[in-house]
Order: structure tokens, then C-alpha cells, then sequence
């Protein structure tokens, strides 16, 4: 067991922003430690079952009333404890100047303006670390210097990403990247759908088309198969199997705990639907969730063992399918809420490593409240993220669903989101690796702070014009 502590003089932000559930370390080679933690007084203590060195990562309330994850640098076990506010502005600040040295000697243009802001919050730093004898001074210019690297790494990004996608739109005409929204069935405003996407993912939930076993109902996404073809759309089929939320059919339910049938009617699903759709849907999301899992009583070991024998299902019936994986909480949330040992990025390693063939990689960026959701990150996380999975040399596709919104300060909240999905967009289309967006809400769904991209009366909601005017700009 080990064990870090943090002095917090700003305990009302922390307590506001912060989730004492998804407080993590991250060690060097990209493992995360989860970490059981509490507050007493000002003492913030981080409790966790090995001892190694890391970053500290959690949530952070920003000026403008949102929230993301900061980073402080690696830090080591010590009897005294470190001071959370300093420690998390050295570690935004040298994030931030690590990577404005990587850009800028990759000939990246700068501005006076953003120069200025680095050098800003490097002078609060300073002011934060040499006044350390007086709390509220030091923590008061810690907080700002968290600010202002968090606004230069915004502006760094927007550089970054408008010099990037200028470059990609001088090697061609068009940046090869394909913009898609998931549908169950042929949206009711097709010409809204058709003038903001070029590709769809139909959807094939277990549930729904096989609801009593061997019995498919196949109208609706034949239907929407047909739909797509006629307007040209890109497809892309699935999640054909859901290892991480309970979509099985219930007569599948008794057969839970059974590995070996479980993996032997999962993989007559899989034939079965891509039998039926054999040269029309190329690209299939064959599993959505294995890393985390959830859905099913399986370990790790088990997950690996069905996943190859659902995709060695799927390459049986058509070897010329491209198969993509669903990567959920791509930057490993869930292992501080579940029992699994292996990142990500080690969990999809490990399935190379064993010969498991995957075509492409999804990574879900889902920022919601459900137990599935991904904290808040900049542009600049998610510039890292990417690249960080753009060793593998696959083609990524990035699937975001629309973040829910605080009925308390609705519209800030609108404000920041557009802002945020705004972001997403662009820098997927700055990144080589990136081939697909994918959009996980096309219609809302219940109340107006879960919406889609379609308010609750069928109305273009103030993201999907955002969509729209991208597309004039960057895709056609």
C-alpha cells in the first residue's frame, strides 16, 4: 500500500470539481493506479496499492465554469506533504511547455500573444513556488498560473490544429476524414442528416434484432442498409456485441456466467448478421467495451479468449471485412471504479500480441454522468490521446457522443459544449491517423440536458449547425 498526501488550501474547488471516484496516478509507461481517497481538513490523501511514482490526474474547476483534468508531474512517495494547488500548476505548465517545444521545433507558428500567456503563468508559478511561506499568496498565484497554462494550451491547440489542417488541405483537394452520426433507423429530416454526414453506423444491438433465439427481425435495418446506399453514405456496421452495457437478448441472460456459450451464441450473431450484409457493409465494429467489460461476469483472461473467437467468426464469413474495436474510457477511468489490471493501450497490445487481428481502432470520447463516461479533457489531452494510439499504425475513428448539459447554467454550459465538440472536430481532422467521426446522438433521447444533435422536436440543434458549417469549411 501506498500512500500520498496533498496540503489543499482551496478545498471549495476541489470538493466542487473534483470526483473522489475517478482520482487516478498515471506511472510512467502509461499504467493507471487507482487511488482511494479522502479529505480531512486540508489534508487530501491518496491511498493506493503500490508505491511507484506517478501523475497525479483529476478533475479542476476552470474560470469559465467548466471543469477538466489537470496533471501535476511525477510525483514520489514523502513523509511531507505536497501542496495540491503548486504541485498541479508545475505539472499544467510543464505539460504545456513540452509541448509548445515539440510543435514549435516541428515548425509550428506562434504569436506574441501566446508566448505571452506561457510566460504569464510561468511568473505565477514562480510568484506560487518562492511565497510558499504565506498560503494564500502562493496558493491565489498557483491557481491563476493553472488558468493561464490551461488558455495557452487552448491557444497553442487552435494553432496546432488551423496550421495542421491547412497543411493536409495542400496534399489534397479534400481532407480524407469521414463525418457519420449512429442511426437505429432512416432519420425522419433526411436531407438534414445528408447535408451534415457522409457515413452512418447502423446499428445492430443484439437485443433488437434477435429478441427471441434465432428469430431476427431484420425490416428496420435493412431498411436503413438500403437508405444508405442509395444516398452513397460510407457504412459502418455495429456494435455488433456490447462487452461493457447489458444489450444481449434476455433469453441470452441464463447463459451469462457460461464463458463457453456465451462465446458460442455471440459468434453465430456475428455470422449470421454479417452473412446477411456480405458486400455491402465493409467496415464492421465487431466489439464495443472489451476493455473495460461490465456486461457480462467475465475477467480479462475470458474477454480475451471471446473476443477471438467472435472475430475469427466474423474473418470466417467475410475475410475481406475491415473489423474495428470500440476502445471505451481511452484514457482508463474505469480502473478506478472496476477490477481490471491492464490499461487500454496494454489491453489492446496484449490482443495483438496474440494474433488478434483489428483493422481499426474507435475510441469513445463520451463525456456524460453514466458510469461509461470520459472526464472532461482539453484539445490538447486529446491531441496527446490520439497520437499515443497512432503508434500502432491503424486507422483511428473517434466517437463522440454530445455532452450533457448543467440545467443550473444552461447557457454557459451550450456555450462550452459547442466549444468543446468544436475542438473534438477540428483536431481529429488535423491528425493523419484519424479516418472517421462518429457521432453517438443523432435524435435527443429524454430530456433536453441528454440531447442529440436534434433537439426534442426534431429541430437542428445549435451543435449540428456548428457540424454543418465545419463541413462548408473542411470537408467538401
Amino acid at each position: 500500500m501506498g500512500v500520498i498526501q496533498f496540503l489543499a488550501e482551496r478545498t471549495d474547488l476541489l470538493v466542487a470539481a473534483s470526483s473522489s471516484s475517478l482520482v487516478d496516478f498515471l506511472t510512467y509507461d502509461g499504467r493507471v493506479t487507482r487511488s482511494k481517497v479522502s479529505l480531512e481538513g486540508n489534508l487530501f490523501r491518496c491511498e493506493r496499492l503500490g508505491s511507484e511514482s506517478g501523475q497525479l490526474r483529476l478533475l479542476w474547476p476552470r474560470f469559465d465554469g467548466g471543469r477538466q483534468v489537470m496533471h501535476s508531474t511525477s510525483l514520489r512517495e514523502q513523509a511531507v506533504p505536497y501542496e495540491l494547488e503548486l504541485e498541479l500548476a508545475r505539472g499544467q505548465l510543464s505539460r504545456l511547455r513540452n509541448q509548445y517545444s515539440v510543435w514549435h521545433s516541428s515548425g509550428l507558428q506562434s504569436s506574441g500573444i501566446l508566448e505571452e500567456l506561457i510566460r504569464e503563468s510561468h511568473r505565477s508559478f514562480r510568484s506560487a513556488a518562492l511565497r510558499a511561506e504565506v498560503p494564500e499568496t502562493s496558493v491565489a498565484a498557483a491557481v491563476l498560473s493553472l488558468e493561464l497554462s490551461a488558455r495557452a494550451a487552448d491557444l497553442l491547440c487552435e494553432y496546432y490544429v488551423s496550421q495542421r489542417i491547412e497543411f493536409r488541405r495542400q496534399r489534397a483537394s479534400r481532407i480524407p476524414v469521414f463525418l457519420g452520426a449512429h442511426l437505429d433507423s432512416v432519420p425522419e429530416n433526411e436531407d438534414l442528416f445528408l447535408r451534415t454526414f457522409g457515413a452512418v453506423q447502423v446499428d445492430t444491438c443484439w437485443k433488437n434484432l434477435e429478441p427471441d433465439d434465432g428469430h431476427y427481425e431484420w425490416d428496420r435495418l435493412d431498411e436503413l442498409v438500403a437508405w444508405a446506399q442509395e444516398h452513397r453514405l460510407f457504412l459502418m456496421g455495429g456494435p455488433l456485441i456490447d462487452l461493457s452495457t447489458d444489450t444481449a437478448p434476455e433469453w441470452m441472460k441464463k447463459w451469462a456466467r457460461d464463458p463457453v456459450n456465451l462465446q458460442s451464441f455471440a459468434a453465430d450473431y456475428v455470422e449470421t448478421v454479417i452473412g446477411r450484409y456480405v458486400g455491402r457493409i465493409r467496415h464492421w465494429e465487431v466489439v464495443l467495451g472489451a476493455n473495460r467489460g461490465g456486461a457480462f461476469p467475465l475477467s480479462e483472461e475470458q474477454r480475451f479468449s471471446l473476443l477471438a473467437g467472435i472475430i475469427s467468426a466474423a474473418r470466417g464469413v467475410d475475410e475481406h471485412i475491415q473489423i474495428s474495436m470500440r476502445i471505451v474510457q481511452p484514457w482508463g477511468e474505469y480502473l478506478s471504479q472496476t477490477r481490471n489490471s491492464l490499461s487500454p493501450i496494454q489491453f489492446f497490445d496484449t490482443l495483438r500480441r496474440c494474433g488478434i487481428r483489428i483493422g481499426e481502432i474507435n475510441l469513445d470520447v463520451r463525456v456524460s454522468e453514466g458510469e461509461l463516461r470520459t472526464l472532461q479533457r482539453d484539445p490538447l489531452g486529446l491531441s496527446q490521446l490520439i497520437d499515443h494510439w497512432s503508434f500502432f499504425q491503424l486507422p483511428i475513428n473517434v466517437m463522440v457522443s454530445v455532452p450533457e448539459i448543467n440545467a443550473a447554467n444552461a447557457s454557459a454550459a451550450q456555450t462550452r459544449r459547442n466549444a468543446w465538440m468544436r475542438s473534438v472536430v477540428l483536431m481529429s481532422l488535423a491528425k493523419d491517423r484519424v479516418t472517421g467521426i462518429y457521432f453517438s446522438d443523432w435524435e435527443t433521447q429524454g430530456s433536453d440536458s441528454q440531447r442529440g444533435l436534434l433537439n426534442s422536436q426534431g429541430e437542428p440543434a445549435s451543435e449540428l449547425q456548428m457540424l454543418q458549417q465545419l463541413v462548408s469549411e473542411y470537408l467538401t
